[in-house]
């Protein structure tokens, strides 16, 4: 029997309270900038006082921290780089990396822009964002290992560079940026990137290494 339906009410609480801040947080922010959000106003829209906005969530510094969080730790974080490790086809590997980028953009573009947004003028930010390029470097340094252990990396390429030439065009951030720059669907950067990221990375179907 799942044990959240004999939890009292009274526990389930805060946890609920701290959901609707959060997500009142995160759409004011996406909407107005982190700046120009107030606690006040994410008190108002998640109904609840600024004093629990500060006492359950940290105020909006805890709560970037906290979007930040669910943003680098979402299951399919995990799961993209289980199915990465584990696959034995280059283009598998390459295109569940790459689909993986798309998805996280896809549900969490506007937390990652506004971590972006923040991080050059305040130190807090800076050190969210440092903490999320890390767990990116780790997962994707491990898939780029994968390519090369199974000898899908061109010869020019090692595992090393092979991890830098992809943040160099996904990174964190790299699905938003070539969306504005061409004012394209968030789809079609990501099938651009993609063409060039591979091209760049694998070894050819031929065997040739460029």
């Amino acid at each position: 029997m799942d044990g959240s339906a004999t939890r009292p009410r009274r526990e389930e609480y805060p946890d609920l309270t701290r959901a609707a801040v959060v997500d009142a947080a995160r759409r004011l922010f996406a909407e107005l900038g982190y700046y120009r959000t107030t606690v006040q106003e994410i008190a108002k829209l998640s109904r609840v006082s600024p004093a629990t906005v500060y006492a359950q969530c940290g105020g909006k510094q805890g709560l970037l921290r906290s979007l930040m969080d669910s943003w680098t730790r979402a299951p399919m974080v995990d799961r993209s780089l289980r199915e990465s490790l584990t696959a034995d086809d280059a283009d598998l590997v390459f295109r569940t990396l790459t689909t993986a980028y798309f998805e996280i953009t896809k549900e969490w573009g506007d937390v990652i822009q506004v971590v972006l947004d923040v991080a050059p003028h305040d130190k807090d930010s800076q050190a969210v964002l440092a903490t999320a390029g890390r767990r990116h470097s780790r997962s994707l340094t491990a898939i780029c290992r994968r390519l090369e252990d199974i000898g899908a990396l061109r010869d020019d390429v090692d595992a090393r560079l092979a991890a830098r030439i992809i943040t160099y065009y996904y990174g964190l951030d790299g699905l938003l940026r070539t969306r504005e720059v061409f004012g394209w669907s968030l789809e079609r950067a990501h099938e651009w990137l993609f063409g060039r990221a591979s091209a760049a990375v694998l070894r050819s179907r031929s065997g040739a290494g460029d």
